[in-house]
């Protein structure tokens, strides 16, 4: 809780939380006498109002006059989501509908954050971003070998977040696919869960021992390598349309921003790289982000997967007149749904 919020006795912030949450609902400046006859306070309007100078004096709200209703400014939201938004828990419909886009799409990354981002868009009404769980380095969970020819086998080659790669090994001598089946059995015992470091590592003083195994390992960690360089989490987004039909964004020129912001890489890479830590939902509102670009715009962020392994992002990007409530208790119930998945399929043999 803020300082300022501590001056606030119980009164104004009960009324705090009603403007906030008036103004989220309707987009419409929130008036004393509004708020006296829909939450039938046991004050009058001329009290309210006198509570409403004090809130706007700590900069809770702004007012073009003094009798004109409140519009909450960012310690507003702040105070909203740190009293009231973390209480609820999603709709059993919205979990159904989880449910129902997500789990047909077994062991496929890919299709969870894709599904993700259209349940969460629809839910929110606004732009919902998600990625596909990625590891810090790209590490082997199983490789098979095919035989091609007597010199040749396709390497495939599986990582832990179920990311698949493969490619064509020549060999200096002819090798059956029972040789190769054995090969791949004794390398998985061996080299499960490494990274292409690791590989390096382990591999080194065998090195030169057998001239097959030292051609696959080759390229193993070549396509760990290549993994890493390329590999960048894949990212869906959804909802631009929705976030378009909000008030904030009815002129031509706010409605071009906010296509601008949606589709800026390097924006929605900062969105992503927000304080987001694991199994926690980070609310980043205005003028708390660190992109420029962003002080119009809250962020309600959560990562995904198993800590240390594949991990990814589920969040939201809209106006800071946000339906926090909604927006906190979807984004945690994705990001924990995600998480079983992913826990799910690194547990597969």
């Amino acid at each position: 809780m803020t300082t300022a919020t501590v001056q606030l006795n119980e009164r104004r912030q009960s009324l705090l939380e009603f403007i906030v949450g008036d103004y989220i609902q309707t987009a419409v400046p929130v008036a004393s006498q509004q708020i006296a006859k829909r939450h039938r306070l046991r004050v009058s309007p001329a009290t309210i109002r006198n509570d409403m100078a004090e809130l706007e004096e700590l900069g809770y709200i702004s007012r073009p006059h003094a009798s004109a209703g409140g519009v909450p400014a960012d310690a507003a939201y702040r105070f909203y989501v740190e009293r009231v938004a973390p209480r609820p828990r999603p709709s059993r419909r919205f979990e159904a509908r989880v449910r129902s886009a997500i789990e047909p799409e077994a062991g496929d990354p890919e299709g969870w954050a894709r599904g993700a981002a259209a349940v969460l868009s629809d839910a929110v009404l606004n732009v919902a971003i998600a990625t596909t769980p990625r590891a810090s380095h790209a590490r082997i969970k199983q490789l098979q070998l095919v035989h091609l020819h007597d010199r040749q086998a396709l390497l495939v080659l599986v990582m832990q977040e179920a990311r698949l790669r493969q490619h064509i090994v020549p060999f200096g001598e002819a090798i059956s696919q029972d040789e190769l089946t054995g090969l791949a059995v004794r390398l998985n015992a061996t080299l499960s869960g490494l990274s292409a470091a690791d590989v390096r590592r382990v591999w080194e003083p065998v090195l030169g021992y057998d001239g097959v195994a030292d051609a696959v390992v080759a390229e193993l960690t070549r396509l760990l390598d290549e993994e890493e360089r390329e590999g960048l989490a894949r990212r869906y987004t959804e909802g631009l349309g929705h976030m378009l039909s909000q008030p904030e964004f009815q002129s031509a020129v706010s409605a071009r921003e906010a296509v601008e912001v949606v589709e800026d890489d390097s924006t929605l890479r900062g969105v992503l790289s927000e304080r987001a830590g694991a199994g926690s939902v980070q609310v980043i509102i205005g003028g708390e982000s660190h992109s420029q670009q962003l002080r119009r715009y809250s962020v309600v962020i959560a990562r995904y997967g198993t800590p240390g392994q594949a991990m990814g992002v589920i969040g939201i990007l809209g106006p800071t007149r946000m339906d926090y409530v909604r927006a906190i208790s979807s984004v945690r119930y994705l990001a924990d749904f995600l998480s079983g998945l992913v826990g799910a399929l690194e547990e597969a043999p």
